[in-house]
Formats: C-alpha cells, sequence, structure tokens
C-alpha cells in the first residue's frame, strides 16, 4: 500500500485491525473513534477515510496520512502505533467477550480531560473567578440598564439611510471604547475614526455622497461591496470581531444592527449599546438572548478535550446549548490544586457530559 513497506508496516497493521470495526458515517467519509491507554495517558485516535486515504489524527496532534508515497514515519510515532495496536486488539476481544461491559467499563475510566461538556457559567467563575471578567469591567448600573435594553423590542426601520448617518452612529461606537482603541484621539469625525478602526475594505462606501440617500442606496444596491467588510467598524477575526450594518428592512426602510459574538469583544459591544442608547440613536442587537445569559452568568460554557481548539469550539455544540465560550477541565484542576481529587469527583456529576461517539463493533 505505500512504497516503503518497512516503514509503513506500523501504520498499515493499524490500519488493518481497525478495518475489522464497523465504523460510522459521516456522510460518505467513513470514521473510526477509539480511546486508547498508552500506560498511565490517554489518547483519542480519530481515523476518517474518504476515497480510499486514510487520515489519523489524535488528541495529542498526531496526524498521518495512509497511504502516502511521501510518508516517512518517525521511530516514536512507530512505538506509539505498536501500543495502539496492542490496545485495539485488547478493545476487540473486551467487544467480543460483552460489548455493553466493555464500554461500560471504558465510560467509567475516560479521563474527564478527553470529554466534551457544558457547564453553567455561574459554577465555572466560582473556579476560575479571573476566568472572562466580564462582572469586573461593567459596573452594577451598566449591567442592570444593559439587561433592561436587551429586553426591549426591535425599533422600527428608519425612512432613509445617508453615509452621514451611518458615519454618526460610527462616531459613537468609537467613542465608547476611548481607552481601548489605540492612538484614540478625542474629537475626530465618524469617517476619521471609520477610516483609522474599520477593516479598511469598504466597497467603495466612503466615495459616495455623504448627503444622498438615493446614493446610499444606489451603492447598497451595487455590486461594489460584494466580497468586502464595509460593516466590520472593529476590526478582528470571523468571530472576533464588531459590526454595525446596515441592513434594508423587508418592511421598507433601513436598521442599523450591531452585531459581535465572542466574549472578547462582548464588554466593547455593552459599551456601544449603551453610547448608542444614549445619544437615541435606534439599532437593532444581535445575540440578544446569548448576551443575556451571559451577563447573568447562566448560560452554557463549553468543556473541550485538551488539544483541542478553543477558539470556535462553540460549533461543535448542539445548538440547543447556546454555547459560546469554552474552557479546557484542566484549567479547574490548576487554579484549585488543593482540590484536585475533590474536585473530579464532584466534576463528573457537575458538567453535562455529551454522548461520546465510540467505535464499538
Amino acid at each position: 500500500m505505500m512504497r516503503n513497506k518497512k516503514k509503513s508496516s506500523s501504520i498499515e497493521r493499524f490500519i488493518r485491525l481497525m478495518d475489522d470495526f464497523a465504523p460510522h458515517h459521516h456522510g460518505p467519509d467513513h470514521v473510526w473513534i477509539f480511546y486508547l491507554r498508552e500506560k498511565r495517558k490517554w489518547v483519542r485516535v480519530h481515523v476518517q477515510k474518504y476515497k480510499s486515504v486514510y487520515y489519523l489524527t489524535t488528541s495529542d496532534s498526531v496526524q498521518v496520512t495512509f497511504p502516502n508515497s511521501g510518508y516517512d514515519e518517525p521511530a516514536g510515532l512507530r512505538s506509539r502505533l505498536k501500543i495502539w495496536t496492542q490496545e485495539l486488539s485488547q478493545w476487540k476481544k473486551s467487544l467480543l467477550r460483552d460489548p455493553i461491559a466493555a464500554q461500560a467499563t471504558l465510560y467509567k475510566n475516560l479521563p474527564l480531560s478527553l470529554r466534551w461538556g457544558v457547564m453553567q457559567r455561574r459554577n465555572v467563575k466560582t473556579l476560575l473567578p479571573n476566568w472572562l471578567p466580564i462582572e469586573m469591567e461593567l459596573t452594577a448600573k451598566e449591567k442592570h440598564l444593559l439587561l433592561s435594553l436587551l429586553d426591549k423590542p426591535d425599533p422600527d426601520p428608519q425612512p432613509t439611510m445617508t453615509l452621514d448617518r451611518f458615519l454618526d452612529y460610527c462616531r459613537i461606537a468609537y467613542q465608547a471604547n476611548a481607552t481601548k482603541l489605540s492612538g484614540f484621539r478625542s474629537g475626530l469625525s465618524g469617517r476619521e475614526y471609520y477610516q483609522k478602526y474599520a477593516d479598511g475594505r469598504d466597497g467603495g462606501l466612503l466615495k459616495i455622497a455623504v448627503d444622498s440617500p438615493e446614493e446610499f442606496e444606489r451603492w447598497y444596491d451595487s455590486k461594489e461591496r460584494q466580497g468586502c467588510h464595509p460593516w466590520e467598524i472593529y476590526r478582528g477575526g470571523n468571530s472576533t470581531h464588531i459590526d454595525l450594518a446596515v441592513v434594508r428592512s423587508e418592511r421598507g426602510g433601513w436598521s442599523i444592527y450591531l452585531d459581535a459574538f465572542s466574549s472578547t469583544r462582548l464588554v466593547e459591544t455593552c459599551r456601544i449599546v449603551l453610547a448608542l442608547n444614549k445619544a437615541s440613536l435606534p439599532f437593532k442587537f444581535g445575540h440578544k438572548e446569548s448576551y443575556k445569559l451571559r451577563l447573568l452568568a447562566e448560560d452554557w460554557v463549553g468543556v473541550v478535550p485538551e488539544g483541542s481548539d478553543l477558539s470556535y469550539a462553540w460549533h461543535h455544540f448542539p445548538k440547543e446549548w447556546n454555547v459560546a465560550d469554552a474552557i479546557h477541565i484542566s484549567w479547574f484542576f490548576e487554579e484549585n490544586p488543593e482540590k484536585r481529587r475533590a474536585l473530579r469527583i464532584q466534576l463528573r456529576q457537575l458538567v453535562h457530559w455529551l454522548p461520546e461517539q465510540i467505535t464499538n463493533g
């Protein structure tokens, strides 16, 4: 299956044994998931087969493609594959003896650090008081006002929109976070702030007449802004930016839509909410319910296996949990080393663990 059989024998033996197990089906792909023990350490091995090629990844960042003509197997990986093959053989024997007992034993012994779950923010904050200190950056008065604003119905659309009107919103939005913006200078115009702090790909927005509703509508309907980011007023990544978008209403007219999902921008966004409200500038606010639950510490925080990326982990949780933020469970033990043993017992009950998909047939 590979040009150099001697170098490929360990991965080949593992794949051959793995093929004895019935795969899970994800669309056209076949997937196998195993939890294997290496002495006192556990590893999650995920193998995905696509068009006769196997892609193996592990919880500790090993990546192997098989077959791969240019593959040169490191000695360290070869020894690990030997252990994994032995463990996989034992798992197969256990399943043949008693599949229910085998799975029950595995779940009992599986380290919490390799599992997916959710935990209420209030409990997370009790154990990690310095994690995402939203409550330390917003006063009780600000929080109370924010919660009341989040409960308000959306305002009616505005009959017309101009560039000047949009930039007025931007000016207030930037002034709301004067201490957070690098090189901030007071007294600038909305255009000057926008040019300094927005994404920059405005799609020709700044070239239109500032006071013409007709010019704004023509630009809005044109192809100029396709592929551009005219509404990204605070630069960031795919989920770490702040948008202030103009949206045409189905009922006619225009709405300003403030949208930012990431909790790393939550406080800045909340300050924009307060500033726009103070300036009597009507707007719609995205993720209202999520923000409300986060401010009340009543939302669910994702617990993500070690080795998994936290940045976009919320994508991996069922929508009904409304997960916005994620942590590694090891953080609890690092923050509370004197409670390590008790915490391990408590967290097994306190975290709502998600179902694990394990290859068992």
